[in-house]
């Protein structure tokens, strides 16, 4: 969530405490952040749209594509390069 309000124009500090806050919020109110309404994300963030109801875990993990980042193909690209280096050793 706080990438996708970098994505929107916010400092990464700012998103993060928005972030924060409405997990606290949710956390607070016995929701989960998919139980949420757009009304409430609003409330930590005027950035917040309706397209962040429909995130996934995948999309934000697709979204670090980037050398040492969380994107499946970079994950497998570190994997294989591990697996070498433990091969070497043995």
């Amino acid at each position: 969530l706080a990438d996708y309000l970098v994505r929107k124009g916010l400092p990464f500090r700012r998103a993060h405490g928005a972030v924060a806050d409405l997990v606290r919020y949710a956390q607070g109110a016995g929701k989960g952040l998919r139980e949420l309404d757009l009304k409430e994300y609003q409330h930590f963030s005027p950035l917040f749209d309706a397209d962040v109801l429909d995130l996934t875990v995948e999309q934000a993990l697709a979204a670090r594509d980037v050398p040492g980042g969380t994107a499946p193909e970079r994950v497998r690209t570190a994997l294989q390069a591990a697996r070498k280096l433990l091969e070497v050793g043995e």
